[in-house]
């Protein structure tokens, strides 16, 4: 299923739906170029099998695309970018 994994992107959200329910990551504008990924969320079942990392990605390439800094408002994007040093230079705290 994993390999199989389609990522949707909607207004402030990127999901997918899993065999155990839907994982997701959700982000709001927060100001002039920059969003605020502030939560992430994974079925306990699919935990570990790399799907966070996944929506973490298509957001930051999403972010990259439209030229936006991210603020890192959920503890996992803060471990996402230690794991993908090339997404640090987006991070910005304010």
């Amino acid at each position: 299923m994993e390999n199989e994994l389609k990522i949707v992107k909607t207004r402030n959200k990127f999901y997918a739906k899993t065999e155990h329910g839907e994982a997701l990551l959700l982000f709001k504008p927060a100001g002039k170029g920059k969003i605020n990924i502030y939560h992430t969320f994974v079925p306990d079942e699919e935990r570990g099998k790399g799907i966070a990392e996944k929506l973490s990605i298509a957001a930051f390439e999403y972010a990259k695309e439209k030229k936006l800094k991210v603020i890192p408002g959920c503890p996992y994007i803060g471990y996402f970018v230690e794991k993908h040093p090339e997404y640090s230079a987006m991070i910005v705290y304010r």
